[in-house]
């Protein structure tokens, strides 16, 4: 096969000259970090800019600027402008205050120097450890944000990273090898490899390029010029190549170093800076995620416009009577004729919307925005502070980390109240339900002369074996030191040759590091025991268990491991690392050894092979091993099992040992293990590997990251078939605690499970039932398999002509699967074409769609609880858009017909289990289930590959688990174990949907009412715009007197008691369906506002005519006064009304209606105490006068007591007590089980 040839990349590639010329570097950004949206000058500006950028501030800045009209405003323009200054300094405060935090840390970060020696009393003398070096000099003092592209840095143990770095050197001079941590990048705490670029020398041997490069002085006068892709987010990739002494060679991710990440393991370390400030990966990483909006949101904002479309009309309806009531009253009263005759109709029309535009603007509550704002922060505290949520987190071997207890992180307060009304939850498995906690249960040893050899626990046992245990061991030992590993030629010949491949892919085939107490790792310690460390708890668990069977992984370094069979030490060197990827679903490793270590390096010991240790997922493995076996489909959907064509032989593999080992891995899934195949294959000393090697390597060299990726990919598919299987692992992962009770309770609750998940169908079933999200004794199970046949795949290698057959017989094949009742349509003729419809139709009686809604509604009608059971290639088929067909294919309606009977299925089924699925698969379902529904969906996950779930739904959240914490990064609310999800949803979620909705629909009603008063005495005052209130108590009315209240509802109410959330799954149910913020609820507030409005006036207005409150005449001294009482009233109505609905009385609550109260009445006294404000002395001693009169304090008593005591509260007795909601039950039975505990407690007492 040719090798890949340097060619011009696709990608965008950049240059940076090292050190000799820094200045043709200074296009490239500044190191400096600036995470703060605001600087002091730009503050003002840019902050109204944001705050008008919402349209309730452009509605308020409008009313401002009409109140501002001269002649228009019928209140003071001041007490028009001051609510809505006030509202935007709390939130400039608010601003403020979170950007001097962020200026705070950006100053930290931008100031950091490097490393010196002692401490800071030494002064400035102080010899540097890390730093800048320039001119041959290290210099430490160089600030974070003055470093440049092309620097040379020096880092030291325990340092963190400043910029993105191109390892050159360490001080692990032999293999120029170094460690970082990367917890501040994906939450890993692992420790990962890098090695400086390595070369050849003259005679062949390896060599690091830079490894000369290892003190200030070796840079002085240095010449070297890197290209390397643009700067990306990528943490898993990045490509490049290094010109330095004549040589160009590639590098990869393997010799690069994160800004963020921590040297450790190694004592320094040099490097060249490639990317800075904006442009580094973590950087990069740290942009926003999609802004998501909470239902609740939207359905304010449709509330908004419904009433401002209803205040047009009322303002339209009085400028329409205004103008009538002057045509009728022009010549008939005299004593307005000038005013009448000012202006003409339109003139009038026109001049009176803008006045009525001001009054009727209360309707909106000013307040309510940023009220919402502090409430839904508060909300998020509470989770963080609840002790119910808050856990000691363990690593992989069970021991607590040592970072305390941690609880819930609401990484966002706006999506809070839709944590309550989630109709789906679709769960990762591994990590997420389970506990991440590998351990090594079951293997099993393919074995060609006997019975399998099975090895079970800690210790292996052999059944059918002569040799006992410590005979074969060191019979094991004697082969891996003194001989060669066991040929392909005896293969078939020894039990021995078997088991010792099978240790040795356990304790070899991966990549994993030693933890050692933050020392150096290169070397091997002797007679100490080691701690292994990977970013797959499954390769640790794997390599422990052959450490416990005295097949041990001692070192490693960048191009040799070292192995003890029974503490004899042997090392391999290293060829070739193909690590794992998702869509291989297999990793393998190229060795060669054994090998003696000498003064030239290592060296090949007598007899020392080549050869490959393979593992991975059965699905990928068995269809490329030697002998392998395929499954396809007949046209009457039976299985025909037959040797895959282009693999090597291996009789005993495809006749005897792929059954015994297919149903061995069918019982292990079955109780609930994750499987693994493991396999090996000699590698002869020949040119065909020679040439692999060599494509392989120059494939790393590549600089553009897609024809990096290509070409990788077509050197892994060569290298990785033809193997041998040697057995199997199953490895064990234990449930997180309450599990099963907490998927029990969300099913009772109405929702509909997911457990989406990588492993076979028998694994993901048994730990779906372990965890109760299946049942297989009393639940209908649903099974949907339908799997394309492989005659009918896309293959891009055929012919033009040969692809379109293949086009049309996939496209009849869907259209038949998607109805198995149906005639061929006209598209569909030929042989081969129609057998492919007959054949789509004869897998669509099967185990398919229309059988599986048929079970499914038959078990809704008999009571009984169903679930669908499918995989990733059966849904590939159904989630449109399909891969494996255009655009506009003739097959799409077949597609959208099969996704739409999925949905109605999914509406009925109770739970779901998606095996066999990618991560890309994951967020397409997640997208494709929220956009078809229209529901609420939440996926919870713990690992990078469940990030696109969690970034698709509409509420994601982050398990903080062993696998970093990308996901955690990626989620909405993050929470420290699976069991916390219930009371996230059932308490938080519920306290949050109820809070918003009581706040929003309280602060609209007394508005509403408020604004209801002034349109009724339009009606008296010829609709000539005349206020009923004050304008200062007007606009105090709408964020001083009665705001607090419904924040602090906001923040404290209960609607049930917490313990009955938990424990009554029913109580959940009726949320999803718009509770306590639908039409219903609506029109009920809005009506009640309309019945106290119409009380409060006519009543007021009736009584007062003749009423002599507040001066001696016998009538009301003004319109202010009589303003004043009316408001009054109202204030202490909307409290009340408050009152009555408050389900759980905290002391905050009673105080902020005290409050409140107090402060409306202090307010009145001290207003009217001043002469003059503003100009305007009408409200001078106007309180004084009606506050005198005993009568004036009847009126509010009288209106709290006779319409909020006997309407309001009987007619919410009544509802409660005849026709009680879930929650009232579940209230009432809260307050009998209290009470019986009070008096249980009482008699304990006695």
């Amino acid at each position: 096969m040719p090798l890949p040839q340097r060619k011009q990349s696709s990608d965008p590639l950049t240059t940076i000259h090292v050190y000799s010329d820094t200045s043709r570097n200074a296009h490239y950004p500044s190191n400096f970090i600036k995470t703060s949206k605001y600087e002091v000058w730009s503050f003002l500006p840019k902050n109204l800019m944001i705050q008008f950028s919402r349209r309730s501030n452009q509605y308020f800045l409008l009313n401002m600027g009409a109140a501002l009209v001269p002649g228009v405003s019928p209140i003071s323009p001041i007490s028009a402008i001051l609510p809505l200054l006030v509202i935007l300094a709390v939130s400039a405060a608010k601003e403020a205050y979170e950007d001097y935090q962020r200026h705070a840390d950006d100053a930290k970060w931008n100031s950091q120097p490097g490393k010196f020696e002692g401490d800071e009393s030494a002064g400035p003398k102080r010899k540097a450890l890390s730093g800048v070096v320039r001119d041959g000099v290290l210099c430490g003092e160089v600030p974070s944000k003055d470093i440049r592209v092309g620097d040379i840095m020096k880092i030291v143990r325990g340092e963190q990273v400043r910029a993105d770095i191109l390892l050159l050197s360490s001080s692990d001079t032999a293999e120029s090898t170094a460690f970082i941590e990367t917890m501040q990048l994906d939450g890993e705490t692992n420790a990962k490899s890098r090695q400086a670029c390595q070369t050849t020398d003259e005679n062949g041997n390896s060599e690091t390029l830079t490894g000369m490069l290892n003190n200030p002085a070796a840079f002085k006068n240095l010449d070297m010029t890197l290209e390397c892709v643009q700067p990306s987010a990528n943490l898993h990739d990045w490509t490049g190549s290094i010109q330095f002494k004549g040589k160009t060679e590639g590098v990869c991710i393997e010799q690069f170093l994160y800004r963020g990440s921590v040297l450790v393991n190694t004592s320094w370390a040099y490097g060249i800076v490639l990317y800075t400030g904006v442009n580094t990966k973590m950087q990069m990483n740290n942009k926003k995620k999609k802004a998501k909006k909470a239902d609740l949101d939207r359905k304010l904002d449709h509330m908004i416009l419904a009433i401002l479309g209803v205040q047009q009309i009322v303002i339209f309806v009085m400028c329409g009577l205004a103008v009538n009531h002057k045509k009728r009253e022009e010549g008939e009263s005299w004593y307005i004729d000038y005013y009448l005759d000012s202006y003409i109709s339109v003139e009038l029309f026109f001049w009176r919307y803008l006045t009525y535009f001001i009054l009727v603007s209360v309707m909106i509550p000013i307040s309510l925005f940023v009220t919402i704002e502090l409430t839904k922060a508060a909300q998020a505290k509470f989770m963080s502070w609840d002790p119910k949520m808050m856990t000691t987190l363990k690593d992989a071997s069970g021991e607590p980390l040592p970072m305390g207890k941690v609880g819930c992180n609401p990484r966002t307060s706006d999506l809070n109240e839709q944590l309550a009304i989630v109709r789906f939850i679709f769960s990762d498995k591994t990590g997420t339900l389970t506990e991440n906690r590998m351990q090594f249960h079951t293997g099993n040893i393919g074995s060609p002369e006997s019975n399998d050899v099975r090895t079970c626990g800690r210790e292996f046992s052999f059944h059918g074996m002569e040799a006992n245990h410590n005979e074969l061991l060191e019979t094991l030992a004697n082969r891996g030191v003194n001989g060669p590993p066991p040929a392909a030629k005896e293969r078939g010949h020894a039990n021995v040759d078997n088991m010792l491949w099978y240790l040795m892919n356990l304790a070899m085939c991966h990549e994993l590091s030693i933890l050692q107490d933050d020392e150096d790792v290169s070397t091997p310690k002797q007679n100490q025991s080691v701690m292994y460390q990977g970013a797959s708890p499954d390769e640790v668990a794997l390599a422990k268990a052959a450490q416990n069977s005295g097949i041990e992984f001692r070192a490693r370094n960048s191009g040799s491991m070292t192995v003890a069979f029974l503490n004899k030490e042997c090392i391999f060197r290293i060829v070739d690392t193909l690590p794992f990827t998702s869509k291989r679903k297999m990793m393998s490793i190229v060795l060669r050894g054994p090998c003696v270590s000498t003064s030239r390096g290592l060296e090949d010991a007598p007899g020392a092979q080549r050869f490959l240790l393979i593992k991975g997922a059965d699905s990928a493995m068995m269809e490329k091993c030697a002998g392998a076996v395929g499954v396809e489909r007949d046209q009457y959907g039976s299985e025909i099992k037959k040797e895959i064509t282009g693999m090597a032989p291996d009789p005993w593999f495809s006749s005897v040992y792929y059954e015994r080992l297919t149903n061995e891995l069918t019982k292990l899934g079955g109780i609930g293990l994750r499987t693994l195949v493991l396999g090996y294959k000699p590698l002869p000393d020949d040119a065909a590997f020679a040439t692999w090697h060599e494509r392989y390597g120059a494939s790393r060299k590549l600089v553009g990251a897609t024809e990096r990726e290509v070409a990788m990919e077509e050197c892994w598919g060569a290298m990785e078939r033809d193997f041998y299987v040697c057995g199997a692992t199953a490895i064990e992962d234990k449930l997180q605690d309450e599990v099963p009770q907490t998927i029990d309770h969300l099913i009772q609750a109405g929702v509909v499970i997911w457990m989406l998940t990588g492993d076979k169908q028998e694994t993901a079933e048994t730990i779906a039932g372990t965890a109760h999200l299946i049942d297989k004794q009393t639940w209908q199970l649903c099974y949907i398999t339908a799997h394309m046949p492989s005659g009918y795949a896309e293959d891009v290698n055929l012919p033009k002509a040969d692809q379109e057959k293949r086009l049309l017989q996939r496209e009849a094949w869907l259209t038949g699967l998607s109805d198995p009742s149906a005639s061929p349509p006209a598209y569909v003729n030929g042989e081969e074409a129609m057998n492919a419809f007959k054949t789509g139709q004869n897998a669509g009686k099967g185990n398919y769609l229309t059988q599986a809604l048929q079970h499914a509604r038959a078990a809704k009608m008999k009571g009984q609880k169903a679930a669908i059971v499918t995989d990733g290639a059966t849904l590939g088929i159904m989630i449109p858009p399909v891969s494996c067909i255009p655009k506009h294919s003739r097959a799409t309606d077949a597609v959208e017909k099969m996704w739409g009977q999925f949905i109605e299925l999914s509406a009925i089924v109770n739970s779901g289990v998606l095996c066999r699925l990618t991560p890309a698969q994951k967020g397409r379902i997640v997208k494709a289930f929220q956009e078809t529904t229209g529901e609420t969906a939440l996926a919870i996950g713990d690992g990078s590959n469940d990030v696109p779930m969690i970034m698709e739904s509409y509420v994601g959240v982050g398990i903080m688990g062993l696998e970093g914490s990308q996901a955690v990064l990626a989620s909405d609310y993050a929470i420290p174990r699976f069991k916390h999800l219930r009371r996230l949803m059932m308490v938080h979620g519920r306290y949050a949907l109820y809070r918003n909705s009581m706040c929003i629909m309280f602060s609209f009603y007394k508005n509403i009412f408020l604004a209801l008063l002034q349109i009724f005495f339009s009606f008296l005052c010829a609709f000539s715009g005349q206020t009923l209130f004050d304008s200062w108590l007007l606009s105090f009315q709408n964020f001083a007197f009665t705001s607090l209240p419904p924040m602090f509802c906001g923040m404290f109410e209960k609607d049930v008691a917490e313990d009955m959330c938990e424990t009554k799954p029913q109580l959940y149910t009726p949320l999803s369906g718009g509770l306590y913020f639908d039409k219903k609820a609506i029109s009920m507030w809005f009506g009640q506002a309309v019945f106290h409005a119409v009380l409060l006036f006519s009543l007021t207005y009736s009584t007062q005519q003749n009423d002599d409150i507040g001066a001696d005449s016998g009538r009301t001294i003004d319109i202010l006064a009589h303003g004043a009482l009316i408001q009054t009233a109202q204030v202490l109505m909307v409290l009340a009304k408050l009152c009555i609905h408050i389900r759980t009385w905290e002391t905050v609550q009673a105080l902020g209606i005290t409050v409140s109260i107090v402060f409306f009445f202090l307010f009145l006294v001290v207003y009217s105490a001043i002469p003059l404000l503003f100009g305007d002395s009408s409200f001078y001693h106007t309180a004084y006068y009606i506050m005198s009169d005993p009568k004036f304090w009847m009126w509010p008593i009288f209106f709290v007591i006779g319409v909020i005591g006997a309407v309001d509260l009987p007619l919410l007795y009544i509802q409660k007590q005849y026709f009680p909601t879930a929650r009232d039950i579940a209230q009432s039975l809260h307050a009998k089980q209290s009470a019986i505990a009070q008096r249980q407690e009482l008699l304990h007492k006695k």
